[in-house]
This record gives C-alpha cells, sequence and structure tokens, in this order.
C-alpha cells in the first residue's frame, strides 16, 4: 500500500471524519518536520523522561522522579538501553554531517545515558544483576503503595546507591536489550574511559547468567531464577536462543574472554544454526512485535561482529523470516535495520515509504489519550485489529516503546465513566462526580480541577445527590446508603434498615431540601421533614401496599407534587409522595416485542411527565423508540396501539420514522426547557427539541462518539456526557463539546506521559543509514 498517497487521503478522510462524529481532537499536533520532532522529543525526555540519565517511559504529570511520585519503570533499564543505541547512532550521524562541537555534545549526552544502564548493575550491589530501573528517594514506591504482586521486589540501594529505591526481578528481555544498548554504544560511541567502563558492564551483564547454567538469579535466591533460554526442546533454534547467542557473541567481542567464545559455540552446535536451512515454521508463526524488535535489534549488532559466513549465512535466514512476517507492518526500526542489512533486498523503496509514514505521522504530543478506533465507520476490521497499518496519530500508545506494539492495534486505554453527578443549589462551580469504581472527585472551579474525597468511604458510590448546601453530599453506594456534611472529609451511614434492598438511587426534594428519598431495588425511603440537623437520621418506608412482583424499579420525580412510580413487571403505578394509594397505569413497553431499557428519567419541571424507551429490532431494522406519559403513567406515546396506528397510516416508513437509530443508554431533560432532551447513546449524544418526537446527532468536540451517561443539572447551565474518553461538558445545549477534565483512565484523575526515544532510536538509523534525506527530515508536512 502507497503510504504517501494515504496521508494525503487520510486527511481529507480525517477532516470529513472530525466533521462528523468529532473522534480526533488536536488532529494537526503529528505535522512537524522529522528534525524539529527530534529536538522536540529529546527536550521532553530531559524535562519529564530523566532520573540521571535513566528513562522512565510512561510518567504521571507533573513528573516526579522520587518515589512519592508514579514513573512507570519497570522496563526503564530495556528502553533507556534501546535509547542508548538510538544516540550512539545519532553520534556516528552527527560526526559525518555536524560539527565537532555538536558531535561532542551527543557523545556527552550518550554517555549519561550509558551510567544509568551501568547504575542499573551498580545499585543492587550484586555484580552483573540488573534492576529493571531506580527511583531517587526512599520509603515506598508507586507499586508498593498500590500492593502490586511486585512490591516486594522493590529494594534500597546499595553503598553508595543508598538513596535510590530499585525495582529488581529482571527477566530476559531486560538482559537482552542492556546487551544490544550497551553493545551499540561500545562500538559506536564508547571513548577513553567509558570503553573500559562499557567493557566493564558488558562483562558483568553476560557473566551473571553464562556463569550460572544459563540462569538470571533473582536477588533473593530462594525465589526461582529466569532460564535466558525460556521453555526449549533443546534442539530447536528460537528467538530467545538467539538473544542470548547475541549476549555471549557481544560479551566476547568486547571482553577478549574464552568463556563467552566457549559458550556461544555451544548454543551454536547444540541448536544447529549452521545445519539449518529454513528457519522453523512453526517459530516463524510465533514471531510477535516484542521478540522481533529484540531480534531485529540484535541482528544488526551481530552482522557487524560476526566474521563466520556459515553463522551469517544462519542470521540472514532469520532476518528474512523476521522481515516475512513484518514487512507490511510500517514498523520504521525493522525497516531500517533489515535494509541496512540488506540493501539491495525487494520490496526496499515501498518499505521505506511506510517506514517514513510512520515517523511522519508520530504525534508530537503522547499524553495518553482514550482511543476506540472499532467504533469507527472508516476503518476496515479484520479480525479484531484494522486491515491497514493506522497512521500514529489515531493509534493506541498501549505499548511504552512502539516497536514492541504494532500500528493494527485499534483501541487503547479508556476512561472510566462519569455515572452521576450533583451540583449544589446555591454555587454551580461545585461539582461532584462519581465513576464506575465508585470513587468520588469534586470540582470547586466548575470543573477545571478535579480531586477524589472518598479515600474514606468504606463503600463503592453508585449515585450522588447535592444539597443547597456545597459541602454536604448524599450517597447512594453498593452496601447501603452515606452522606457527608464536611465535602468528603469525613462520611456516617445513614441509618436505613439493611434489609431494604439493593441502593440504587438518592434524590434531594428540589421544593424542599430537608426532605431525602433513599431507592432500592425494593422500596423507597423517605427521609422526614425535621429540618436540616435531622437530615437522613429518621426513615419512612413510602412504597407499602404494592402487589407483589419479579421485578420492580422506582423513580422518585420531586416537584410539585413529588410522585414516586414503581414499574411491577412492566406495570406501571403511581402516587403522590405524601399519599398512601397507588393508581394502576398502563403497561410500559411493548412486552416480547422490544427490550425495554433500565432507566426512567422524569421532566424536572412536570412530575407527572416522564420519559421511558425501548430497544426494538426486526432485521436490519433496529433503533430506539422514546415513550412519554404526561399524565403519570396512565398512558404512553409510542405503545402498541400506536405504533399499530402509525403502520396503518404511513406503512414501514411512517413506523421507522418514530425509530431511532441508536441504542440509548442514558436520557436528561433539560430543567430550563421541557421540550428539550438529551440522549446518551452508542453513537454519541442526540438532542431532541420537540420532546422526543425528533433526533439529531450532536457530536462536536467528543473525542469518542460514544455516551454512557448525559446530565442536565437544574442548579447550572451546561451539559455533560460521560464517555470512554473522559467527561465532556456543553456551554451551548449540546452544539460543542469541550474536555471537562476528568478522564479516568489511571488512579485518581492523572494523566500519563510516554516519552519518544523509539521514534529517536528509529530516525537516527534512518539518518545514518541514509534512508532519510535532508530534504525529508527538513519538508514541511504539506510537502510529505
Amino acid at each position: 500500500m502507497n503510504r504517501t498517497r494515504v496521508i494525503v487521503m487520510s486527511a481529507g478522510v480525517l477532516a470529513l471524519f472530525v466533521a462528523c462524529t468529532g473522534v480526533l481532537a488536536e488532529p494537526d499536533v503529528w505535522k512537524v518536520p522529522l528534525d524539529e520532532k527530534a529536538k522536540l522529543f529529546e527536550e521532553n525526555i530531559r524535562a519529564n523522561h530523566w532520573i540521571d540519565g535513566l528513562y522512565p517511559s510512561m510518567v504521571e504529570l507533573p513528573f516526579d522522579p522520587t518515589t512519592q511520585g508514579n514513573a512507570n519503570i519497570a522496563h526503564s533499564v530495556c528502553w533507556t538501553a534501546n535509547y542508548l543505541a538510538g544516540e550512539s547512532y545519532r553520534y556516528q550521524f552527527v560526526k559525518k554531517t555536524g560539527s565537532k562541537k555538536e558531535a561532542e555534545a551527543v557523545r556527552k549526552h550518550a554517555e549519561a545515558i550509558f551510567d544509568a544502564v551501568h547504575r542499573c548493575q551498580k545499585v543492587t550491589g550484586v555484580r552483573g544483576l540488573q534492576a529493571r530501573g531506580y527511583v531517587f528517594g526512599h520509603g515506598d514506591s508507586y507499586e508498593e503503595r498500590e500492593g502490586a504482586r511486585s512490591s516486594n521486589a522493590w529494594r534500597q540501594g546499595a553503598g553508595e546507591y543508598g538513596d535510590l529505591r530499585w525495582r529488581g526481578d529482571p527477566s530476559h528481555h531486560n538482559y537482552s536489550d542492556s546487551i544490544h544498548g550497551l553493545g551499540v554504544f561500545y562500538d559506536l560511541a564508547a571513548e577513553g574511559e567509558y570503553k573500559d567502563k562499557c567493557r566493564e558492564a558488558i562483562n558483568d551483564l553476560v557473566s551473571y547468567w553464562a556463569d550460572n547454567d544459563l540462569i538470571i538469579q533473582k536477588y533473593d535466591r530462594s525465589q526461582p531464577g529466569v532460564p535466558i533460554l525460556g521453555f526449549t526442546d533443546g534442539k530447536t533454534p528460537n528467538l530467545r536462543i538467539i538473544m542470548a547467542a547475541a549476549g555471549l557473541k557481544v560479551a566476547s567481542h568486547a571482553t577478549g574472554d574464552a568463556k563467552f567464545d566457549r559458550a556461544y559455540e555451544r548454543l551454536v552446535e547444540q541448536y544447529g544454526f549452521k545445519k539449518l536451512e529454513k528457519f522453523p515454521e512453526r517459530m516463524r508463526r510465533r514471531f510477535g512485535h516484542d521478540d522481533a524488535e529484540h531480534v531485529f535489534c540484535h541482528l544488526s549488532t551481530l552482522f557487524r561482529i560476526e566474521k563466520d559466513p556459515e553463522l551469517l549465512r544462519f542470521y540472514k535466514l532469520v532476518a528474512d523470516a523476521l522481515w516475512e512476517n513484518h514487512k507490511d507492518d510500517a514498523q520504521s526500526l525493522f525497516t531500517y535495520i533489515y535494509f541496512g542489512l540488506f540493501p539491495d533486498a525487494p520490496g526496499k523503496d515501498e518499505a521505506l515509504k511506510e517506514a517514513l509514514w510512520t515517523l511522519q505521522t508520530w504525534p508530537t504530543k503522547r499524553v495518553y489519550r482514550p482511543r476506540m478506533n472499532s467504533i469507527r465507520k472508516d476503518i476496515k476490521i479484520v479480525d479484531q485489529r484494522a486491515e491497514e497499518p493506522l497512521p500514529m496519530y489515531e493509534s493506541p500508545w498501549d505499548n511504552e516503546y512502539q516497536w514492541k506494539g504494532n500500528l493494527y492495534t485499534l483501541d487503547g486505554w479508556l476512561s472510566r465513566i462519569t455515572v452521576s453527578l450533583a451540583v449544589p443549589a446555591n454555587d454551580r462551580m461545585v461539582m461532584y462526580a462519581t465513576d464506575t469504581n465508585g470513587d468520588i472527585y469534586k470540582t470547586v472551579d466548575g470543573g477545571k480541577n478535579w480531586r477524589e474525597i472518598s479515600q474514606n468511604l468504606p463503600a463503592n458510590a453508585v449515585k450522588l445527590a447535592a444539597s443547597r448546601r456545597t459541602r454536604m453530599l448524599f450517597v447512594a453506594a453498593n452496601d447501603g446508603f452515606y452522606r457527608t456534611t464536611t465535602a468528603g472529609r469525613d462520611w456516617e451511614r445513614m441509618p436505613i434498615p439493611a434489609a431494604g434492598g439493593v441502593p440504587k438511587d438518592i434524590v434531594v426534594d428540589i421544593t424542599n431540601p430537608n426532605v431525602l428519598y433513599a431507592v432500592t431495588d425494593t422500596t423507597v425511603y423517605r427521609s422526614k421533614d425535621f429540618g436540616e440537623r435531622w437530615l437522613g437520621e429518621t426513615w419512612e418506608d413510602i412504597a407499602a401496599g404494592l402487589p407483589p412482583s419479579n421485578a420492580r424499579k422506582f423513580l422518585v420525580a420531586t416537584g410539585n407534587p413529588t410522585m414516586v412510580y414503581a414499574v411491577l413487571d412492566g406495570i406501571v403505578f403511581s402516587k403522590r409522595a405524601d399519599g398512601t394509594e397507588w393508581t394502576q397505569g398502563a403497561t410500559i413497553g411493548m412486552g416480547e416485542y422490544a427490550r425495554t431499557y433500565p432507566w426512567l428519567v422524569a421532566d424536572p419541571n412536570d412530575p407527572k411527565t416522564v420519559y421511558s424507551g425501548m430497544r426494538a429490532g426486526y432485521e436490519q431494522l433496529g433503533g430506539s423508540l422514546v415513550s412519554k406519559t404526561n399524565d403519570a403513567g396512565m398512558t404512553w406515546t409510542n405503545d402498541m396501539a400506536s405504533l399499530y396506528k402509525r403502520y396503518e397510516q404511513g406503512g414501514m416508513a411512517g413506523l421507522l420514522r418514530a425509530l431511532v437509530r441508536a441504542e440509548f443508554n442514558d436520557l436528561a431533560v433539560d430543567p430550563r426547557d421541557s421540550k428539550t432532551l438529551y440522549a446518551a447513546a452508542d453513537t454519541g449524544v442526540l438532542k431532541s427539541t420537540d420532546g422526543g418526537e425528533t433526533w439529531k446527532q450532536m457530536n462536536k468536540g467528543l473525542d469518542i462518539p460514544l455516551a454512557h451517561t448525559v446530565f442536565a443539572p437544574a442548579a447550572g447551565t451546561k451539559v455533560y456526557a460521560g464517555t470512554p474518553a473522559g467527561l465532556f461538558e456543553s456551554a451551548d445545549g449540546g452544539e460543542t463539546w469541550t474536555d471537562a477534565n476528568l478522564c479516568l483512565q489511571f488512579d485518581g484523575n492523572t494523566k500519563r506521559e510516554l516519552g519518544n526515544p523509539d521514534f529517536l532510536d528509529a530516525y537516527y538509523r534512518g539518518r545514518y543509514f541514509g534512508f532519510i534525506t535532508d530534504e525529508q527530515a527538513k519538508a514541511e508536512p504539506e510537502n510529505w
């Protein structure tokens, strides 16, 4: 596929797609010349991804490199070693094309990165045992605070490194990446004392397992070690065996120690490298991106230092097999390594175009943002992945190092959904929200900043209700009903009978803020009006007198008068909250002909007006029906009789006019205009200005056009939508949406960023081999 053509086409398709759905925010952040991107990424690494040379890929913003921060260093030694390799190629490129001063600056930077990789050995206090990474300081690290299984792998540094806390239990991949980075640095950038330091680091690193039956021992030797070869039948070569062979060869090359030669030759002989005519088919099928990245990188070194023509023939078989699996993946690093080794291999021109395309489409901002390409209509999906590689600016970054991921992946980290929103009546700048985890967040500046306030709540929140006092919040939780009168500092359980059913909702009466309703799956309780001091202290059951049923659903519609609705096996009953007698109304829904949605929504301006919804479908004619009552449930629109009438009068076309081609997840009535409704749907947000008769899609500004919840608080002027991309707000009745700054992907409401040494590694190899010209590096986007 011609990627040059795809960039031009994708700009047009992208513009149309954004106009229709609003999936992609900030579409131009990738449109920067390659050499400018490289400078931006180097600056960003030093600012946000630098722990005395160590590179933590995923960091929480603002960046804190101490034990009290959250910088994921579980693979830092891997990514740092790959960064070291890229800087070593950069050094060679700048030596040829730049000034002596520029080259010296690059070499010094590479030395600082090398020091960090070497420090990962020194910090453990055990020669050759490598840490996965380290942070500054003492005390609990982010994994220890989270209670992760790896908590016991953290230790305080040894000797002069006592002020570093390091993460242990390294894997064979940690050793593989490190030997690759060190080997490239040794050959291409190490000079003077750093040549000796690198030789020492390589010797210690490889000896640690070469001298121990090819086992990587853990710090705690009572724990089982990690076999460097993995599971093997002892005769069939696989990618891990090639990683180990490469490590031994690099150690032999750097140190000259014959023990590494002997170990290398044993592997060569045992696994028949010189006899093989084709890399085993069953191993070819396992070439994922992870191990492929390791072996591609090792091959670039092996072809530089191996002199045996029979072994070079074998490594060529490996390279060809890897390339056959990944030639269509637009992986820039793989492409530059392969054609750097075999410049006359077929398909070079097209592969180089695709590799350049990937770097050109690389975003300059890599703060984790939810991606949900699986719901897009302009991407052909085959076997749950994109048929063609996606531009980097549309790709999810689920892997911290791009060349270990792939550009066919559709979806990335998604936000937890905001399921309830409450705004106190006397200050619309204060808001409370709860998510699908049951955590509660508060903002006092209209949504610019949110902080969690449920740390002391001993339950998971389900629904929220705000009082007129900003410090008071009421919560229906998974195990009962709670309140806070201190804005979340303290919580107390309200004395509702434990046998009263599963909590479903909590409602403050809009006409009397000293009356509170607690709704469960079996009944409704009301807190008697003894004044604010006693709010939530005493309760009465107001759902008595209903007939028995298999399933119950309740709704409290506050107003004048406040109404209570009960749906029993599809039949609607209603009563005044201050009354005793229930009135039986009509059957809601269409029985077996449609699925009734679980929500029931009242008009905040008229307690006797209620909306329900149904999902109907016949063959390809699926969609939603909104049903409305203006008489407290006695009659409903879009019931079976009215739909028959529509069909008689207008045929199938008339029937379809009542059908909305979307699945409604939630509904809200605008408190300022009862005819205006908002629906959260599988196609985004829809709006009706005629009481639900007709609907219009309103997705402009939504990062992901899929809404699970929608809110129109009475105390405020905005509308809110809960989506997999976070909470969004609209100040113009849904015409446009903006980020409400509550995107819950990780712990709390935090933002995390990826650095870009993966780009730098590929980019500088491309420059070194001449695959990226000066013109291409400096070209403005319109000339790509």
